[in-house]
């Protein structure tokens, strides 16, 4: 490459920047503007809060700005409110002036339903204001009225929150034994929100408490609103050998929101069980300790004891008729009285063992009869239904009885008599 030709790259850089440095310097200039800076523009900036559960009412600072470069005047802020969530009282807004890139704070009053659901909900908001355009040329002003379409978004959060209210039992008094109790709870919702598919289930399979039948301890409820309560029914049998105290039945409760989350909760039932009497037989026997067909007079002892939780009145103890028992009672019941807890006594009850009983042991219904301690308010009248086995034996101080044995022994006899008149 010749030399005429390099030093000819080398001037046209240097022509360029002397051509852009011409144009720089004779131009005239012209400030370097934003977009923004043309026109006016107001938007909504901050809200505070954006937050709120069903049900709340609060006030909102809202943050107005102008995001333009040229001053506006006569704003005006129309909020729109929705189902869910609307303003209340004032729903206009009114600026005075509002410099380009201003900002000021307004408040509106903001109140969300009832039973809204969880979402984020939005509300309209219609903006209008005026715009002044000074022409320099002229020195006219040009008024321009601006319209724009806004919105303020709020999140609405809210729980259902389920517990449990009146509790009542029928019978009134609950008390060891006691068979299909109904238990009804008040299943109430106190949270915020609405819960929908609720279904109690009564943990009730201890030893205290079983259901009365299949399906017992459940209840549908179905739909809670906030601040509604509901009934749930449940059915249960209460064991035999039960303390009387308070029981804390565990209650679980499934829910969903109406978003369609699933929630469970525990709760408890308290059930109060009253005391009781009780009764066990502790002894028998009879007099005589061996007896046979055909005895008469014969005395049984019976033994009782108040295993209870409180004091028996009246209490009584009588044999019940069976229908295989060959025993015809001559004194049948017999009065004790009053039994405190763990006190005893003995019944004495008397019978005649009919001529044809098989010897066996036969099953004895004793029923023990008994009210409650009135002092404690309990008027119930309790029945305790026992079995003893007494026996009968084959004989009775080693005789032998054979059915129509006395007949054939009377014959044997009239001949012995005949046989020896005539020899005489």
């Amino acid at each position: 490459m010749n030399k005429n030709m390099i030093k000819r790259r080398k001037l046209i850089p240097l022509c360029t920047l002397s051509m852009v440095f011409a144009l720089l310097l004779f131009s005239p200039l012209y400030p370097v503007v934003a977009v923004d800076a043309a026109f006016s523009s107001i938007a909504i900036t901050n809200v505070k809060p954006t937050e709120f559960s069903p049900g709340d009412t609060s006030n909102v600072v809202l943050t107005v700005k102008n995001n333009g470069g040229k001053d506006t005047r006569n704003i005006r802020l129309s909020f729109q409110g929705t189902e869910i969530i609307s303003p209340v009282g004032p729903k206009v807004v009114n600026i005075n002036m509002l410099n380009s890139w201003r900002s000021k704070e307004v408040e509106l009053t903001i109140h969300v339903k009832e039973e809204a659901p969880n979402g984020v909900y939005l509300i309209p908001v219609s903006c209008l204001w005026t715009e002044y355009n000074l022409d320099r040329k002229t020195g006219e002003v040009d008024v321009t009225t601006i319209s724009s379409e806004l919105g303020v978004y709020f999140n609405v959060i809210g729980e259902g929150m389920i517990n449990i209210g009146d509790v009542s039992t029928d019978p009134t008094d609950v008390r060891p034994e006691d068979m299909d109790v109904e238990i009804t709870a008040f299943i109430e919702n106190s949270g915020e929100a609405a819960a929908k598919d609720v279904e109690a289930k009564l943990i009730c399979n201890s030893a205290e408490f079983k259901p009365s039948w299949s399906g017992t301890d459940r209840s549908y409820i179905g739909r809670l609103n906030s601040g509604d309560s509901k009934e749930a029914i449940f059915h249960v049998d209460v064991t035999e050998n039960i303390d009387s105290k308070v029981y804390s039945i565990p209650l679980r409760i499934k829910y969903k929101d109406t978003s369609g989350r699933e929630y469970e909760v525990m709760r408890e039932l308290e059930i109060l069980v009253d005391p009781k009497p009780e009764f066990e037989i502790v002894s028998y026997l009879t007099e005589p300790a061996s007896i046979s067909a055909g005895d008469t007079g014969v005395i049984l002892h019976v033994g009782i004891r108040n295993v209870g939780s409180e004091k028996a009145e009246s209490v009584s103890v009588r044999a019940t008729g069976e229908a295989e028992v060959p025993f015809d009672f001559d004194v049948k019941s017999n009065y004790v009285g009053n039994l405190e807890m763990g006190e005893e006594w003995t019944a004495v009850l008397k019978f005649d063992v009919d001529k044809d009983a098989s010897p066996k042991a036969y099953q004895q219904g004793i029923e023990i009869r008994c009210t409650g301690d009135r002092d404690l308010g309990d008027d119930n009248v309790y029945l305790f239904d026992k079995i003893i086995p007494i026996s009968v034996s084959s004989g009775s101080a080693g005789t032998f009885s054979v059915p129509g044995f006395e007949a054939i022994f009377a014959l044997i006899a009239l001949f012995v008599v005949l046989f020896l008149r005539r020899k005489k």
